[in-house]
């Protein structure tokens, strides 16, 4: 899950990366595997820079939608993206394997690399 205040360059390239990788698993899950990412709130019109991003990039794996993150999630209020990785299952019943968290201007491809690396070693092999 990818919690999001904006959208920006950097965060359209993750999830690009990561649609193509869980893409790539989903033929080793008997059932269908997704990515959510999910802009905390309407402001500045993202629903339609989600919609665009979605079209532009051909997503199939990733959903983008607007919405609150649960009260039990504890996100930073300084963290403009915050991604949470769970092993692949039924998520409340999986341990969270990675937590990034990056302030405005901070997402940079070499740290979307180091969480595509996290998110691989929770999907099917």
């Amino acid at each position: 899950m990818i919690f999001v205040r904006e959208t920006s360059g950097p965060l359209t390239g993750l999830v690009k990366k990561i649609d193509k990788q869980v893409e790539s698993a989903s033929a080793k899950w008997p059932r269908g595997l997704g990515a959510f990412v999910i802009c905390l709130d309407n402001s500045a019109g993202l629903d339609n820079k989600l919609r665009a991003i979605a079209e532009k990039e051909a997503l199939k794996r990733v959903s983008l939608c607007i919405g609150p993150a649960p009260n039990n999630y504890e996100l930073s209020g300084e963290a403009e993206v915050t991604v949470v990785i769970y092993r692949v299952g039924k998520r409340r019943n999986e341990p969270v394997l990675a937590n990034f968290a990056f302030r405005k201007g901070e997402l940079t491809e070499a740290k979307a690399d180091a969480i595509v690396k996290a998110l691989s070693e929770a999907l099917p092999k």
